[in-house]
């Protein structure tokens, strides 16, 4: 999910990518109570007929499951922000236990676009007096691209 603010103007510009997380805490827990429920039914009922090896893999696929759930929860507050304002270019990152601005010069920042070979757009990042910050993981390969085109006029340097 992208937002952004402050797009017609020519001064300020910030875009905010968030990962697209449309389950709540309590939704999780009961998609996960839901599955959990009926695997371990399954799963007795095989034990009652003699098949017992099927619990102890059922619950370590419960495991696994409730792992993922745990990391998807986890970074659902996650969030990259990048900010032209004047004459600076601020991209901050937020994760689970790390947060990250870096300031570059709006005039010498350069946009960087790889390719993959069908055309798709790999990676955005701009680059400036020899340091390059990486941004968009949470964006579209055309999320990306829309982005490079709105940000090439309000940068000083160029597309490579």
């Amino acid at each position: 999910m992208v937002d952004i603010s402050g797009a017609a103007s020519s001064v300020h510009y910030s875009i905010t990518a968030k990962p697209n997380c449309s389950l709540s805490l309590t939704g999780t827990l009961c998609v996960f109570s839901i599955i959990s429920i009926i695997s371990l039914i399954c799963s007795l009922g095989f034990v009652l007929i003699g098949a017992w090896p099927v619990l102890p893999f059922a619950c370590a696929e419960l495991l696994a499951l409730g792992f993922c759930f745990y990391h998807i929860w986890r970074h659902t507050g996650d969030f990259e922000r990048l900010t032209v304002d004047d004459n600076k270019v601020i991209v901050e990152t937020h994760e689970p236990g790390r947060d990250k601005r870096i300031e570059l010069s709006g005039y010498w920042a350069r946009l960087v676009l790889d390719y993959m070979p069908d055309g798709d757009c790999r990676r955005l990042a701009l680059r400036s007096h020899g340091r390059e910050v990486e941004f968009g993981r949470h964006m579209t390969s055309e999320e990306r691209l829309s982005l490079a085109l709105q940000l090439k006029p309000r940068l000083g340097g160029y597309m490579s």
